[in-house]
């Protein structure tokens, strides 16, 4: 009877720690009904593209009901064309491009500033221009619809210099600018004299040598929205203006993480150096929400009317500033904020470079105790149940006679076997799911690569599309593995991985209706279906294919009752404590507990999956 009832309480008390103690998950409160959301952004904006990173790296737009579909672009003219297209809901840019969109015909609404940022001419260290109207009979590289167009013209004419005779202005793309002013060339570079581009690549060359400034000047990002969506969900576009002032608080509070999470991002390989210096914004300084500010105040309206005025004698059309930018919305989200206290944004896709803070790894059952609890009670169980058998065998020695220890150490010798079976049972079990995962692991980035590939197979623009997506995808799976013991952080993270998934998939059906089933199409196609199926595979395997918890509690009991058997063992053979034995098998026990814990999580722990050919498939793709 008292065996019984010490075992009970020694069981209860095991439980109790191990489930109840543990904190429990903050719900996100995100809505079930989530609006879609296209969002269209330009890759090399540094400031634009941080606070995209906080949108797609944080849970902060699903928190305000949104489904967010992050499409990028490397400057303002082919997101125009797509925004003309009716492809975005959504579009972050300079104000040129802006202007340039409504002027077309495009109906859209500026609805708030974005970001502040620079503009500028730069020529070759030793070059011979030294001011714009040096220009006369050079060529002038810049991205024809984009701020540095507008300014590169309007620099010219305002120096005296007819922007079309003057000057031979060739239009080149950001990232080959880029590419040309990197390879080099002191007093000229390869088919141009001087380039017109943004921040912050104009203080990235100046701190490198290889460029010097002749001009600067200031832009205003805006945020620009489709009149249909605001037709079809005001409300969304509420809290998504919500969302971006929670975005731009989560920035300046966290400037050098955010700037880490572009550089990983970004396929221009920024210096922090370059990124700090090109800090023009005024909500850099802010710290609280409230101060965050996306108002276009008048110098930022004045700005919008020299982009309109540009758009106009450019033949791009016509547009009434006055009817083009509408911030009744911006009120309505600027009052939310300040009328609402906001739980802190949650990270669910942390850069492949940074460590987990220990608050992500305490979670809320039995599978998932961190390992140092685990570790700790299973001594601490080991050691208190032999030391109970050993009391209560020692209480009980003189009423058991020498013909009934046979029998006794008998027993003992079997709870000892069966404890040793399940251990072995369960640590087996644990192993085959860790060797199941590894393969699914390298199964998985053979295809995305085999996928990424064979889109070099497709015709553009789908090529170029695609694989920039399978790229946001890599980085969406690279992180998924930490959030498998996280439920609701995994939910948003699939749902990231999905929405991809169905991207790189509209854009095979529109393949296809344009051309056919070509074998380069098939071929396409079926790697594609192999990447959607292997990530089904891997999410199961991370995070449902595990060892039940029934399991687990069996076995903490079934070593719970050995231990006391072992201990009262002792205890009634009138043996002395022998306190070094006890905490070896103490200590024993719960390694080898702790390592079929270990085993049977992913993402997580001493023993996991390495994630580096995920992440080594990454970097090929962004480099």
């Amino acid at each position: 009877m008292k065996f019984g009832r010490v075992l009970g309480i020694l069981s209860s008390g095991l439980f109790v720690s191990l489930v109840f103690l543990t904190p429990e998950a903050r719900a996100d409160g995100t809505t079930e009904s989530a609006v879609p959301i296209r969002i269209g952004w330009q890759i090399p904006a540094a400031t634009q593209g941080q606070v995209l990173q906080v949108l797609k790296r944080t849970s902060v737009l699903e928190g305000h009901g949104l489904k967010p579909v992050f499409v990028p672009f490397s400057y303002g003219g082919p997101q125009v064309e797509a925004a003309f297209a009716g492809d975005l809901d959504v579009f972050f840019s300079g104000d040129q491009p802006a202007i340039n969109l409504i002027a077309r015909g495009g109906k859209w609404k500026i609805v708030a500033r974005l970001f502040d940022d620079g503009v500028g001419i730069i020529v070759p260290p030793n070059s011979t221009i030294q001011s714009v109207e040096d220009l006369e009979g050079t060529t002038v590289a810049s991205p024809f619809g984009s701020v540095a167009h507008r300014d590169a013209f309007m620099e010219q004419e305002a120096a005296g210099l007819d922007s079309q005779r003057d000057v031979l202005n060739k239009n080149l793309d950001i990232l080959e600018i880029r590419r040309r002013v990197q390879a080099g060339g002191n007093g000229t570079w390869d088919g141009f004299d001087a380039a017109v581009i943004w921040e912050p690549l104009i203080s990235r060359f100046e701190l490198e040598g290889i460029a010097r400034r002749i001009t600067s000047e200031r832009y205003v990002g805006v945020v620009s929205v489709s009149e249909e969506f605001i037709e079809n969900h005001p409300e969304a576009v509420v809290e998504l203006l919500v969302a971006l002032t929670r975005a731009w608080d989560f920035f300046a509070r966290n400037q050098d993480r955010v700037m880490q999470w572009y550089i990983d991002d970004t396929r221009l390989d920024y210096t922090p150096e370059s990124l700090v210096a090109a800090r023009l914004d005024s909500n850099f300084a802010a710290t609280s929400v409230n101060e965050i500010s996306l108002d276009l105040h008048p110098d930022y309206i004045a700005t919008l009317e020299r982009a309109a005025t540009w758009a106009r004698e450019s033949g791009e059309g016509l547009v009434d500033i006055s009817h083009a930018v509408d911030t009744r919305l911006l009120t309505t989200a600027i009052e939310k904020v300040a009328s609402h206290q906001f739980e802190d944004i949650q990270v669910i896709l942390p850069s492949t470079y940074e460590k987990r803070s220990a608050d992500q790894d305490i979670l809320y059952d039995l599978n998932s105790t961190p390992l140092w609890m685990a570790f700790t009670a299973m001594v601490a169980m080991a050691v208190l149940a032999i030391e109970l058998g050993f009391l209560l065998g020692k209480r009980n020695r003189e009423k058991v006679e020498d013909k009934q220890m046979t029998p006794i150490a008998t027993v003992a010798g079997a709870v000892l076997a069966m404890m040793a079976f399940v251990i072995a049972f369960t640590f087996g079990s644990a192993n085959t799911r860790f060797d199941a995962r590894k393969a699914a692991l390298l199964d998985d980035v053979a295809a995305i690569q085999t996928a990424y590939l064979r889109a070099n197979l497709i015709p553009e623009p789908q090529r170029t599309t695609v694989r920039n997506l399978l790229r946001d995808y890599v980085q969406a799976r690279a992180g998924i593995v930490y959030a498998y013991g996280q439920p609701e952080t995994l939910r948003l993270v699939q749902q990231r991985a999905n929405v991809s998934q169905e991207l790189m998939w509209s854009h095979v059906e529109a393949l296809a209706e344009k051309q056919g089933e070509t074998k380069a199409f098939l071929l396409f196609t079926r790697s594609l279906n192999d990447v959607f199926n292997l990530h089904t595979k891997r999410v199961v395997l991370g995070a449902y294919y595990r060892i039940p918890p029934a399991m687990w509690l069996a076995l903490i009991l079934a070593s719970g009752v050995a231990m006391f058997a072992v201990g009262f063992q002792f205890g009634i053979g009138g043996n002395q404590r022998i306190h070094a034995s006890t905490l070896a098998l103490a200590i024993t026990f719960a390694l080898v507990m702790v390592l079929a814990f270990d085993l049977d999580r992913a993402g997580e722990g001493l023993v996991a999956v390495n994630q580096q050919p995920m992440i080594d498939l990454y970097e090929s793709m962004r480099k």
